[in-house]
């Protein structure tokens, strides 16, 4: 139950009630008190990991910290004892059967000398100077029932004879912008933090909002994916969501890959972009940024992917290297750098999602083609115009017709069940074939990879897409390495199924092995059905990247097969060895890029977050970058009322001038990740695309009157500045 204050008037309260076993007087210290017993590693259903439960919340309590606990043992627990005549639960406390209650606060230090120095936290247990009671205990009183439950947006209206209550007075949290059961309130922030959540709990919203009479004051809280699996057609893309595991040094995980319907992903999150899970609670997560990374490159998809990765099954170890307490956030080290890596790899070369890029790229921009040529133009003037610009550039380059979808135009029909011509892929529950892509069962695979990228290669299956990470009879798959200088090392890698593809990723240790060595590996898929597991063998000759054309065309000439064609093991689909990327010249220059004007109200206005005050924003697909460019924004709209001449020259002025900005600032950053600087979603340096928004935002009202002005000034203006700076 919900209950205080609401927004803008200072922090509500919580109460959490339930009617679970409760606990007597004498145990508080040893259970809702407890900071220093042993952890519940070994309780599965159980949230709490690092006995920071009930504890960690005291932070958020306000200034003083103040918490109320109350509970009452279930008396059916101790007539089952009774009447079992064990000795082992038998009790003697004379308080047994009452309402035991606390109150925790904040004590600040006093500055004192010789006092503590920090803040503590003390419960109330009153130090009794008389009787026979023992001092020091939890207060308790008698009474058959209390009412501790809500009912509707009343928060103490139902009794119980028994169960726990907390309060947590004035809590700090996000989720409070709004009626907790609306969007963005309390409920669906508890989803995305509970994605799997046991059991249902209900929420109660219980301050007083106007138009209450014809809203529900309570809903259900049952985990972000649960609600989504009751409701995925209203808010998923078909065929999400969608799974991939992966392995990173020995720890197993399972990665469930949720793309949303344009619009529908802001009711279920808002900046996670990648939670972290241990038993369906949150302990960390990434921001949506992630996807924007230039590693992974789905800008497109940034605002409608939604990633859970189960960490349930990591040792401890693991888990301390990589969550913190707090549960706020990942600790920094190198597991969670692999495991980013991984995740890069994962997203980046997942044929669904490479799939709906393209589409929902192709639904934006292929009425737009023909208005992109006379801007084009313009920026070719531009250019030409500039020979520093002009090395940065490659010119003649029109704008094609957006491609199709990876899966439509790389999925083929090399087996039985698999598409391409043959129909809709149908799969089998547990699959009757899994073998290297057009190859025969069993038949060796040879082929070539660099020494620094990851070795990917291509399967074909008739199993489902979600073989290995279903929950009944679910396939198991391995690396082992058979001979070379890996042999004995464990590897990282992932493997994701996508109608009868399996794309098998895995990274070969660049300190451990160099170009021409070879490296056997061993692939086998298993599960509980099958007689005997599917087992492939792939030889990898490792080689650098000046030999990468000649191994491609070898490669092609006698194998035709494993991994897509032309990636020679990297994964960078169809540049056949030569530096093809849509957004660079042979020479590393940046190509024209399309452009969309983006109006007030229109899809992508809603679709990208722009107000009054945005200017551009900048998405990549496989570098592919795409300028939006807001025509509406407040400073452009200004200036074009009050124009003298072609109110049209001025928004040309403006949409280059935003291109050009960020075109520079793509170069920089292209630039500066040569020199080895990372990324970061967190802290430090930002994405070049949220820079591009931030600084094209600061510019604009400035970009259209320093391109009039400068671009006036003559000979004997820059002498008639150039002396009034002498002068002053």
């Amino acid at each position: 139950a919900i209950t205080g204050n609401k927004p803008r008037q200072g922090m509500p309260c919580i109460t959490i009630a339930d009617q679970g076993e409760g606990q007597t007087a004498a145990r508080f210290p040893e259970t809702f008190l407890s900071i220093d017993r042993s952890n519940k590693l070994r309780i599965r259903f159980v949230r709490g990991k690092f006995n920071m439960g009930g504890t960690g919340a005291l932070r958020f309590c306000g200034r003083h910290g103040f918490q109320l606990i109350l509970s009452r043992r279930n008396p059916a627990i101790f007539a089952k004892w009774e009447n079992s005549k064990s000795t082992k639960w038998a009790s003697n406390d004379p308080r047994a059967l009452s309402w035991a209650f606390t109150i925790v606060r904040r004590e600040r230090p006093s500055g004192a000398t010789g006092q503590v120095r920090n803040s503590v936290f003390r419960y109330l247990a009153p130090v009794k100077t008389s009787g026979n009671q023992s001092d020091g205990q939890v207060l308790s009183f008698d009474s058959n029932a209390l009412p501790i439950l809500p009912e509707e947006n009343r928060p103490y209206a139902r009794e119980s004879e028994y169960g726990s209550v907390v309060k947590l007075y004035e809590y700090d949290t996000k989720g409070f912008g709004s009626q907790a059961l609306m969007k963005g309130g309390l409920l669906s922030r508890l989803e995305a933090l509970l994605p799997n959540i046991a059991l249902p709990v209900r929420v109660h919203e219980c301050r007083a909002y106007k138009g209450d009479e014809a809203r529900s004051f309570a809903n259900s809280l049952v985990g972000l994916t649960v609600r989504l699996n009751d409701n995925r057609a209203d808010n998923l893309e078909t065929d999400y969501p969608t799974s991939s595991s992966f392995v990173v040094r020995n720890e197993r995980m399972t990665a469930r890959i949720f793309a949303f319907k344009e619009g529908k992903a802001d009711s279920y999150r808002t900046n996670e972009g990648i939670l972290f899970t241990i038993n369906g609670q949150t302990h960390g997560y990434i921001p949506k940024t992630f996807f924007e990374r230039s590693r992974v490159k789905m800008g497109r998809l940034a605002s409608s992917l939604l990633v859970v990765v189960d960490c349930t099954d990591l040792s401890v170890g693991a888990r301390e290297d990589l969550f913190m307490n707090s549960r706020d956030r990942l600790n920094a080290g190198e597991l969670r750098k692999e495991i980013e890596e991984e995740m890069e790899s994962i997203i980046r070369e997942h044929p669904g999602l490479r799939e709906l890029r393209e589409r929902r790229r192709s639904e934006e921009i292929e009425n737009r083609l023909e208005q992109s040529k006379p801007l084009e133009d313009v920026l070719d003037s531009i250019l030409k115009s500039s020979p520093s610009l002009s090395k940065l550039f490659r010119f003649g380059q029109r704008l094609s017709r957006p491609h199709r979808g990876d899966t439509e135009a790389d999925v083929s029909g090399g087996g039985q069940g698999v598409s391409g011509g043959q129909g809709e892929f149908k799969s089998k529950p547990h699959p009757s074939y899994f073998r290297f892509h057009k190859k025969r069962d069993g038949e060796r695979l040879v082929r070539h990879a660099e020494v620094d990228r990851r070795c990917r290669i291509k399967f074909e299956t008739d199993a489902p897409n979600d073989y290995f990470e279903r929950e009944s009879v679910p396939g198991h798959y391995d690396i082992e390495v058979l001979e070379g200088p890996l042999e004995g090392v464990e590897l990282s890698h992932s493997c994701t199924i996508h109608n009868g593809i399996a794309n098998w990723s895995i990274k070969l240790p660049q300190d451990q092995i160099s170009a021409g060595e070879r490296v056997t590996l061993q692939c086998t898929v298993r599960d509980e059905t099958l007689i005997e597991p599917f087992v492939n063998v792939a030889t990898i000759e490792l080689t650098k990247h000046d030999d990468r054309v000649r191994a491609i065309k070898g490669e092609r000439a006698s194998n035709q097969s494993g991994g897509e064609e032309g990636d020679g093991g990297t994964g960078n689909q169809g540049s056949g060895g030569t530096n093809r990327k849509k957004g660079l010249s042979e020479s590393g220059g940046l190509a024209l890029p399309p452009m969309i004007q983006v109006k007030h109200g229109d899809a992508n206005w809603l679709r990208h977050g722009f107000d009054e005050n945005a200017a551009c924003k900048v998405i990549e697909d496989d570098d592919t970058y795409t300028f939006y460019v807001n025509v509406d924004n407040i400073f452009l709209r200004t200036d074009m009322k009050g124009a003298d001449g072609d109110v049209a020259l001025r928004q040309t002025k403006f949409l280059w001038g935003n291109v050009l900005v960020g075109l520079a600032l793509i170069h920089d950053d292209k630039q500066t990740m040569k020199n080895g600087e990372e990324e970061n979603d967190e802290s430090g340096r930002q994405t070049v695309f949220a820079r591009i928004e931030q600084t094209t935002r600061a510019l604009s009202p400035f970009l259209i009157p320093m391109i009039d002005y400068l671009g006036a000034l003559n000979e004997e203006d820059i002498g008639r500045l150039a002396q009034r700076g002498d002068d002053d």
